[in-house]
């Protein structure tokens, strides 16, 4: 199986120092599973729907199951040199709409919500457009996997991210959203795992 896996620094694993980020936990010691990491630093949905694709397209052509898990929103919900969003809230449901419809095409899809952050007011933002996100996918049928509350109410995320860089956070954070995920039953359909969480 080929899990093409889109997204921001929290797809990338920015923080990490095993840099695995959440997504590589979600495969460690699964031979079966050929995992491309295409998350990009920075990236918002405006630049996903703009890459996607084309990346996407280099990376197929055999014979293996393909699935596509996308993740972010956290920097859509972050302000420019302005003051502005970077991304408008309709724009994002725009570009996610785009998003999911044309990879479902594809082959089955899984989107996973934005991570909190330390930082107040863009965790209201990025609470909202994770709710607006969950009704995008649920619209497309797309299965969806809220992460944001569950980080929130641990701390563990948050006091890693205020202990790093201000923003992404360690091995602890990273693990906490992988099982979080590995846990999940869409999970375990998108990406045939039938494995105990407790084996990470």
């Amino acid at each position: 199986m080929r899990i093409l896996a889109f997204g921001d620094s929290f797809m990338l694993g920015a923080g990490d120092p095993y840099h695995l980020g959440w997504i590589g936990r979600t495969v460690l010691g699964r031979p079966d599973v050929t995992l491309y990491n295409l998350g990009v630093r920075g990236d918002t949905s405006s630049d996903i729907v703009a890459r996607w694709r084309r990346e996407a397209s280099n990376r197929m052509g055999t014979d293996e199951p393909l699935r596509l898990v996308f993740s972010f929103g956290c920097n859509d919900c972050a302000l420019d040199e302005e003051g502005d969003l970077r991304v408008a809230p309709s724009d994002t449901l725009k570009n996610t709409q785009r998003i999911l419809a044309e990879a479902a095409t594809l082959c089955p899809v899984l989107l996973v919500g934005p991570p909190p952050v330390p930082d107040p007011l863009q965790m209201v933002r990025i609470a909202s457009v994770g709710d607006a996100l969950r009704i995008v996918a649920t619209q497309l049928r797309v299965p969806y996997i809220d992460v944001f509350t569950a980080l929130r109410q641990s701390g563990v995320w948050e006091a890693e991210a205020a202990a790093g860089d201000g923003a992404h956070p360690g091995a602890d954070g990273y693990q906490q959203m992988a099982d979080l995920v590995m846990t999940h039953p869409a999970w375990r359909a998108f990406a045939g795992d039938e494995r105990s969480v407790q084996a990470h």
